[in-house]
């Protein structure tokens, strides 16, 4: 019906719409909770997603693992190229002299029963060593030249322990050896002096009684730090088995001579990685010294005394026959292996990149789990949600980090190498972040929180006694953080649509 208003009089209202409660302004994106198990289930399966998503990301992780341990596996082939070509790990082992002897036969004639070793009584044993470092590509090996000394006294007493008479031993066929690691690192060598004549050596096939002390595959060559000489008692159960190079000399004794028969040696060796002394005399004195800048030291006992500089180190043995586990005299070759009781001067290029990016990667999980806990907390309080497949380029990223890490340790210091990647990887995240949610407070802080992660994580590569302890009580602080953070999110009550 139209109404027309009076003359002069003021206009009706204007009717409005009925108000219906159910049109009221809502966020489109988060919508308060009125019931108690709405949120929880919205959050549950967001972090439902976000576990099954950090072990798909285990998948690449594990591929670039492989990856740095073929790495590493490269790495000892070239330095056992580089060492074959040069010389191989040298183990002194002498002299010793070996006396035949005869017995009766099952026809009462005599035939040549076997062999008797006379060690040393004393044995003083001096290296003067100069390394040097080859490389071969991205890979480096430390190889050495050393004047070696040899000298003491035999004491032909000792030969009584055998139970075998005197007459019975053939000394005018009596030779006198000395066991080397590899022979083609002999570069001079003089005549080996016993009493007063000399004998010229000459290379030799094996004898049995030399077993040469080498690196096994599964020996660790990383573990050598730059900074930290370590001396290290090396059990014969790291350690493989294979005859070694022997030189040999013809000899003549006279079995009414004195007791005491004054030995000396001298020669000049190359080798690489390793320099080996076996302390055969009843007392051994052996003394090391030169130019290298990682030493360690390894064998059967630890240096007695030692003094290691920046270029340069020195290093001495003092052993007794009581402390190996074979007598000065003995019949035959293989009840004792002599090259048990070496010790030995490692000269390793300190090569701890494989081992740490090992370390690192298996941290991996809690790297990224810790991450996505973080974004998803900012994406709750900032009221913005971030969909699956940015959680997949986040966690891409992350896995990311450890192949740079990795490329980049081979070519400057591990410590640099970690500073990099994790720059690159904290400010690639932190600026999608800033995209995502467009807030530069969120993006700061996820920067802040993956700042702390990856300091953490390289403390923990650092330490090695108390790197368990650490982790442990990094692990309950972040935890303990995360549970109070979650008190605070579920008391908002919002639920992700």
């Amino acid at each position: 019906m139209n109404q027309n208003p009076p003359p002069g009089g003021t206009p009706p209202p204007i009717p409005r719409p009925p108000h219906h409660p159910s049109s009221t302004s809502i966020p489109p994106q988060f919508v308060p909770a009125h019931t108690g198990t709405a949120p929880r289930q919205s959050i549950s399966l967001k972090i439902l997603f976000i576990v099954l998503l950090s072990l798909l990301l285990l998948i690449p992780d594990m591929i670039i693992y492989s990856l740095n341990d073929e790495r590493a596996d490269r790495q000892k082939e070239t330095t056992q190229e580089i060492s074959k070509s040069w010389s191989g790990p040298q183990l002194l082992s002498g002299p010793i002299i070996s006396i035949p002897y005869i017995t009766k036969n099952n026809r009462n004639k005599d035939s040549i029963g076997g062999t008797i070793r006379l060690l040393p009584a004393t044995l003083n044993a001096c290296a003067d060593i100069k390394s040097q470092t080859l490389s071969r590509s991205i890979y480096e090996t430390t190889v050495y030249n050393a004047d070696v000394t040899l000298n003491g006294e035999f004491d032909m007493h000792a030969l009584k322990a055998t139970g075998i008479p005197v007459d019975r031993m053939l000394f005018s066929k009596a030779y006198v050896t000395v066991g080397i690691g590899d022979l083609k690192g002999v570069e001079t060598i003089n005549p080996i002096k016993i009493g007063q004549t000399e004998y010229t050596l000459n290379g030799t096939s094996d004898e049995d009684v030399y077993v040469n002390v080498t690196f096994n595959n599964n020996t660790d060559y990383t573990k050598f730090s730059q900074t930290e000489h370590e001396v290290e008692v090396v059990d014969i159960d790291d350690y493989t088995s294979s005859t070694s190079g022997c030189m040999q000399a013809s000899i003549s004794i006279d079995s009414t001579a004195s007791a005491a028969i004054p030995y000396s040696i001298t020669m000049h060796i190359r080798g690489s990685q390793s320099l080996g002394v076996t302390p055969i005399g009843a007392e051994s004195t052996i003394s090391m010294a030169g130019i290298c800048k990682s030493p360690s030291f390894s064998g059967m006992v630890i240096p007695t005394e030692r003094n290691i500089e920046a270029d340069s180190f020195s290093a001495k043995w003092i052993v007794n026959s009581i402390n190996r586990d074979y007598p000065q005299s003995f019949i035959g070759d293989k009840p004792y292996k002599i090259s048990r009781s070496a010790v030995v001067t490692n000269m390793l290029v300190p090569v701890d990149r494989y081992q740490k990016t090992s370390r690192a990667m298996k941290y991996a999980i809690i790297v990224v789990l810790l991450t996505f806990i973080s974004v998803l907390f900012a994406e709750i309080i900032v009221k913005h949600p971030i969909n699956m497949f940015q959680y997949l380029l986040i966690g891409l990223a992350l896995i990311l980090f450890y192949s740079l890490l990795l490329s980049l340790s081979e070519h400057m210091q591990f410590g640099l190498s970690y500073l990099i990647a994790a720059i690159m990887t904290i400010g690639l995240i932190s600026i999608y972040m800033l995209g995502v949610v467009q807030s530069r407070r969120v993006s700061i802080t996820i920067g802040i929180v993956l700042s702390i992660i990856y300091t953490f994580i390289y403390v923990l590569l650092c330490l090695e006694t108390y790197a368990l302890l650490t982790g442990s009580i990094g692990l309950f602080i972040a935890l303990a953080t995360i549970m109070y953070a979650s008190l605070k999110i579920n008391n908002k009550g919002y639920r992700l649509q």
